[in-house]
């Protein structure tokens, strides 16, 4: 199957870091022991912490994880999709993908259309067969969900990490319970990957939040429906499954749901996908705003706190990473935690888990950015003056990096390994 990105030029438009590391003594994870007070908090049970709780329940090492929703309405909106071929690999390594998450849909290829042309790469043959997975975020998250508590692992839903403060003699928690009680939980080490508003995150006081909101936003909607065939115009579609896809829309940074009633959503992605009447009966799910903000936490560990995924670091949709890198991150704080509190007591894995995450964040942070504005020729670095033609300047650049995936082998290639996650051999 194929993947699509679709480039829409409005009419006018149309033509015939280096960073520095951060200090050891800012990150160190220190002395965790604490006799006497329960192991591991983990806040959040999407990908990121419940790819830990799984290594750590496998260990036998204690843990319990709050999550703030029901498990009903977790596992009710679908989200992101798309695995990497790494992400996947690192999972069979670990013992996930395969005894308990089955990855067998595969995507090998993607498009790009433009009014002008249409680009279909086969990424999937210039990694050498090697490709995306697709499997659902809200049915990933079920799967874990079920054979973690099956394991043994405790997971409190409908419970809400409110605060969150450390001192040297550990971690407590001000949690609120499904009826609003609320009660004070202490522990060694809490890991925050309850997403962009992580309470964790905000009692980092020593950590540096480098960060940018970009002036636009997608719609993203479901529908009940595989993907279109030979798409055209502005528009993202992306696989969540044989019969099901998540639609994107450029919108204006100021609108919201409510400027996107059915019917206009619709007639939109009718023109943008060049579908005609074919998505006419197709049932649309709840449409959700997604807001373009990119973020990166340094360090992502302060004493016996400790970040991953999204509370650690925000990016765009473009190219289908937060997930992936959401995945990553855990497996490799899980390691850490688990030299830590295991039989080998010994803390440099975990100390050095900023340090080893940080520099393909920031890699991955540039393909992402740069790929967006690949796929959308609105975003501008500059101004344009009064006598330009709006959007023209991006317009030729998107064009010329299309042209690049044609022409030149060595930049596809590149692009092929860095989209479909593929480490050089």
């Amino acid at each position: 199957m194929t993947t699509m990105f679709g480039l829409y030029y409005p009419p006018c438009c149309r033509g015939d870091h280096g960073r520095s590391r951060p200090r050891e003594d800012e990150e160190g994870a220190g002395d965790l022991r604490v006799p006497g007070k329960p192991g591991i908090a983990i806040v959040g049970a999407g990908p990121a912490g419940l790819v830990i709780a799984h290594l750590l329940v496998r260990e036998g090492i204690p843990f319990v994880v709050f999550e703030r929703q029901a498990l009903a309405d977790l596992c009710r909106r679908p989200k992101a999709g798309v695995i990497e071929y790494r992400t996947v690999r690192l999972l069979e390594r670990v013992g996930i993908a395969g005894p308990i998450v089955q990855f067998t849909t595969e995507n090998h290829r993607c498009e790009f259309r433009t009014p002008e042309e249409s680009v279909v790469l086969d990424y999937g043959a210039l990694t050498g067969g090697r490709p995306h997975y697709i499997y659902p975020q809200d049915q990933l998250v079920q799967r874990l969900c079920q054979t973690l508590t099956e394991a043994g692992g405790e997971v409190r839903f409908g419970h809400a990490v409110r605060a969150v403060r450390q001192d040297s003699g550990g971690v407590v928690l001000l949690v609120e319970g499904p009826g609003g009680e609320r009660s004070e939980v202490e522990c060694e080490v809490t890991v925050g990957c309850e997403g962009s508003n992580s309470p964790v995150a905000a009692a980092m006081s020593h950590a540096r939040v480098s960060e940018q909101s970009l002036p636009v936003r997608w719609l993203a909607i479901i529908g009940s429906a595989p993907p279109l065939e030979n798409p055209r115009g502005f528009a993202g579609q992306m696989r969540r499954g044989p019969s099901q896809t998540r639609y994107y829309i450029e919108i204006p940074a100021a609108d919201t749901v409510a400027d996107w009633p059915e019917q206009r959503v619709r007639g939109e992605l009718a023109v943008r996908l060049g579908a005609g009447g074919r998505l006419d009966g197709v049932p649309l799910g709840e449409m959700g705003i997604l807001d373009l903000r990119v973020r990166v936490i340094e360090p992502m560990q302060q004493g016996r706190l400790l970040l991953a995924g999204d509370a650690a670091h925000l990016i765009t949709p473009a190219g289908a990473k937060g997930m992936n890198l959401a995945i990553q991150d855990a497996v490799e704080l899980a390691h850490g935690l688990i030299d830590r509190f295991g039989p080998k007591h010994d803390d440099r894995r975990l100390s050095a888990y900023s340090r080893t995450r940080l520099p393909p964040i920031w890699r991955t942070e540039a393909f992402s950015n740069w790929f967006l504005h690949v796929i959308l020729t609105s975003l501008r670095d500059g101004t344009e003056p009064a006598a330009a033609v709006p959007g023209g300047f991006g317009h030729g650049l998107s064009q010329g990096w299309v042209a690049a995936l044609q022409n030149d082998p060595l930049f596809v290639r590149w692009f092929a390994h860095a989209y479909a996650g593929v480490d050089a051999d």
